[in-house]
């Protein structure tokens, strides 16, 4: 017969059971994967329908919209911090002013094997562009 004892935070633990030990960093690179997850056409899809102005790319290869500024210093400005957004969270984009209008569009990142797709952290970082 097994005996029981206390672990330090007080939980019981059967003397000789093998113990799963989960360590920070392998729990966060598991989130980190999932997050970097290609998405399904139809969770890209729904996930669209929340971000107004956004529009899926031919392909599925990014998504992009138009954002009006009122004046073209309003534009370069916003242009900027995109800019500074995208390097600061590795985002591939395209940033194109035209007067007061921001052409925007976030792509897809290209695996080494050629297929590439939409993963729920760059559409989080669509979103948050506005």
């Amino acid at each position: 017969m097994s005996q029981q004892t206390k672990s330090q935070d007080g939980t019981p633990v059967i003397e000789g059971a093998p113990v799963a030990s989960l360590k920070a960093e392998r729990v966060q690179e598991q989130l980190t994967a999932r997050m970097d997850a290609r998405l399904k056409a139809e969770r890209v899809q729904e996930r669209l329908k929340a971000m107004p102005g956004w529009g899926l790319l031919q392909g599925g290869r990014g998504v992009d919209r138009v954002k009006e500024l009122g004046t073209a210093e309003g534009a370069a400005d916003y242009a900027g911090y995109v800019l500074r957004q995208a390097a600061r969270d590795q985002q591939v984009v395209r940033v194109e002013l035209r007067g007061s209008r921001v052409l925007l569009a976030v792509f897809a990142k290209s695996s080494s094997g050629g297929r590439s797709g939409l993963t729920g952290k760059q559409l989080d970082f669509a979103a948050a562009l506005g």
